[in-house]
């Protein structure tokens, strides 16, 4: 492995996507300084997981990154083994700009997470036993619920997750373990998409 060419190659890539060291940094969760020393040379054997990473965020298989075209099953066995990093969120907010996470979890993706997708770490009665407090939830923002998916919903500026349901006649409405409820009043605020169960 030729860590010139690493770091030509990654510095090249980057570019070409358009994507800053920073940007490329927040994409991957790998550090902004890490990524610098990469593309200066001054780190001569990246790790393997750093390097899938950055190859995940610039949407290129890992092969293209490091210039070993190597069997393709291999490559594609390393590439679903990607973990994107999602930040933990304490609590609901409007607008998230400026919030700091208070921790970040991992799941397994074949893409680079989106900006979308944040996770919030549950507190309280929400929708047992399918959630719990403790449990972390992913939620995409960016996605529109289907009948039987968990949503995180504001009302009154509390958020709760409940299930969304709709019926055929366009008939929409709300589930948690107290009963249902119509959505009037509230707002949808994302999907969730799976969540990490604590179990102690």
């Amino acid at each position: 492995m030729q860590p010139q060419s690493i770091a030509a190659r990654l510095k090249a890539l980057r570019e070409m996507k358009g994507l800053t060291k920073y940007r490329l940094a927040k994409i991957t969760g790998v550090s902004e300084t890490y990524i610098y020393r990469i593309e200066r040379g001054s780190i001569a054997n990246p790790r393997r997981d750093t390097l899938q990473k950055l190859a995940l965020g610039l949407e290129i298989p890992v092969a293209k990154l490091i210039g070993d075209p190597g069997p393709l099953d291999t490559w594609q066995l390393v590439e679903q083994s990607l973990k994107a990093y999602i930040p933990v969120y304490a609590e609901v907010a409007a607008g998230m700009e400026g919030v700091e996470p208070v921790d970040y979890v991992a799941c397994t993706r074949a893409r680079a997470a989106p900006e979308t997708l944040r996770a919030y770490r549950i507190s309280g009665l929400c929708l047992e036993p399918e959630i719990r407090p403790g449990d972390t939830v992913i939620v995409d923002t960016a996605l529109a619920p289907a009948s039987g998916d968990l949503v995180v919903v504001l009302v009154e500026g509390r958020a709760s997750i409940k299930r969304y349901r709709e019926d055929a006649h366009g008939g929409r409405w709300l589930e948690d373990n107290e009963g249902q409820y119509q959505p009037d009043g509230a707002r949808i605020h994302g999907v969730v998409m799976e969540y990490v169960r604590k179990l102690r």
